[in-house]
Parts: structure tokens; C-alpha cells; sequence
């Protein structure tokens, strides 16, 4: 795809030129002759890079350094004003860089370009990187579901959020019936099929403001905002059928699981992150005390 420019002036010979130029170039140019118009289209457009004169009916180039200071996108002024006072002031503003008109070496300003968007194509990709790492820390790397610790993370937060808003929320622990055998009798790679396969019917089957993690081992926790038992319940039913029903099916060898759930809520079990956690894990517990493949709530 190729990268867009935008270019700000008020003189047509001006536009028409830079845009020829840059068009030469491979860029996608588009242009506007003030500022106010300038940064319309540039909130429509979602340009690379601006080139922008500094004096400008409705608009001046500084004001337009100012909008575009929190965009991440960076601009090079242009003037025909010889002014040192005027350059040190648009570099303050956070131009990239500045160049007098007319341009004596159009090879400058096109080098311009390039740096400034080379320096935009490696925050981009510096961003990038960082949520990939961010996403990798509060992930579990099996499953692909959130982990134990942004479990932790997510639950204080909604602790906090229910307390402000006096709403009651639910979390479900849920564990994979027999698991062990799974291992034994299939080998750790189907046991892994299973944890990932589970992980996305739970995913599919619960509602878009409920977020499902791995809590540890084969055993998953739901937490579900402004539910109480009664609305939880209706979800755990549709589940729990769901993977019954459901036939695992890794390199031909088939099988089929149930699970068991405890579930807790907040505040009425509980108004504490570990205690809420540990009430629902009392809650499994008597599940499966009670033969498996079933629900309680503590």
C-alpha cells in the first residue's frame, strides 16, 4: 500500500508541484489550500506524513503543528519566510523538519520525506511489538486464553468497578472431568488438544461481556459482570450441554468429556479477590464430590 502525504499551502504552483513531485515518488498525495481544510481531510484521510506552510488563511502551519502533536504523525513545514525565530518555533512544535521556499535542492526535501517516514514505519512497528509482548504476558501460551495473572489483574478491577456501581458479578470454576485419564490413556498431546479445543467452546459459548481464562492445570475460570446466580446458571446449563455433546476428535481417536463448575458471587459469598476465588473452588469441589458433571454454587 503505498504511503499517503498530505500537503498544506496556500500558493497552487506550490501544491501542484510538491504533488507532482511526491506523485513521482510512488506516495499518494493528497492536498489542501488552508489550514482548516487541511486538518479536515486529515482526520478523514489518516495521512502518513504533512507537509504544511506556516502562513495561512483560517489556520496558520503552527496551529496545525499544535492539532497534530498527539496524532503520532509527523510534519515538515515549508515557508517562504527567511525567519530562524520561525523554524526554532515549528521545531518546538514537534516538526519533524524545515525547509525555506523555494526549494534549491528538491533532493533534500525528498530525503525529508523518507526519513520522516521511515522514523513513522519504526514507532509503528515498535508499537506493534509491544502489544505483541504485552499480549504474550497476560496470555496463556497454550490455550491463547488470558492466564492466572491477568486473572488477578482483571478481578481487582472488577471488585472496584462493582463496589463504585453496587452491582453483584459472578466467576465459574470449571474443571475437566477425569483429565488424568485423558493423559494416561491418550498421551499429553491429545490432553493438549483438549485444553485448547475446550478453552474455544467455552469462548463460543458464553456471552460477549464474559472473559474466560486458564486458571491452571485443566481447570478454567469465568468471570461475568452484573450477573447474579440466576442469570449464571442459564449460562452454565447451554455449556455444560454444549460439551457433552461434544465429540474431541484428535488424529482419529474420539472421545467425550463432561465438566464440573462451582460458581461464586460477589458480594454475597464474598467481597475479597481470594476469598471469592476460593469460594468458587469449595464450590467445584462439592461438584464433584457429588459424582461429577454437574453445577453448585456455594
Amino acid at each position: 500500500m503505498k504511503e499517503k502525504i498530505l500537503i498544506i499551502d496556500d500558493e497552487k504552483d506550490t501544491l501542484a508541484s510538491l504533488s507532482f513531485l511526491l506523485t513521482s515518488e510512488g506516495y499518494d498525495v493528497i492536498t489542501a489550500c488552508d489550514g482548516q481544510e487541511g486538518m479536515d481531510i486529515f482526520m478523514n484521510e489518516n495521512p502518513d506524513l504533512v507537509l504544511v506552510d506556516i502562513r495561512m488563511p483560517k489556520k496558520d502551519g503552527l496551529t496545525v503543528l499544535k492539532e497534530l502533536e498527539k496524532s503520532g504523525v509527523d510534519a515538515i513545514v515549508l515557508t517562504g519566510y527567511s525567519d530562524e525565530g520561525m523554524a526554532i518555533a515549528s521545531l518546538r512544535r514537534g516538526a519533524y523538519d524545515y525547509h525555506r521556499e523555494p526549494l534549491e535542492d528538491i533532493d533534500v526535501l525528498i530525503a525529508s520525506v523518507k526519513g520522516a517516514l521511515y522514523k513513522r514505519n519504526l514507532e509503528l512497528k515498535n508499537k506493534e511489538l509491544l502489544r505483541q509482548l504485552e499480549e504474550m504476558v497476560i496470555r496463556d501460551p497454550l490455550t491463547g486464553l488470558y492466564n492466572y495473572r491477568y486473572l488477578h489483574i482483571r478481578l481487582t478491577d472488577e471488585i472496584t468497578r462493582s463496589s463504585r456501581f453496587d452491582h453483584g458479578f459472578c466467576v465459574l470454576m470449571i474443571d475437566i472431568d477425569y483429565f488424568k485419564s485423558v493423559n494416561d490413556n491418550y498421551g499429553h498431546l491429545y490432553g493438549d488438544y483438549v485444553l485448547k479445543k475446550l478453552g474455544k467452546i467455552i469462548s463460543e459459548n458464553i456471552r460477549s461481556c464474559d472473559t474466560i481464562y486458564r486458571y491452571g492445570g485443566e481447570e478454567f475460570l469465568i468471570l461475568m459482570p452484573e450477573t447474579l446466580k440466576n442469570g449464571a446458571i442459564s449460562v452454565i446449563s447451554r455449556l455444560m450441554k454444549v460439551i457433552r455433546d461434544y465429540i474431541f476428535d484428535y488424529e482419529g481417536q474420539q472421545l467425550k468429556l463432561t465438566v464440573s463448575i462451582g460458581g461464586a458471587n460477589y458480594p454475597d459469598h464474598a467481597t475479597d479477590r481470594k476469598e471469592l476465588i476460593r469460594h468458587a473452588d469449595d464450590a467445584l469441589y462439592k461438584a464433584k464430590k457429588s459424582g461429577r458433571n454437574r453445577f453448585c454454587f456455594d
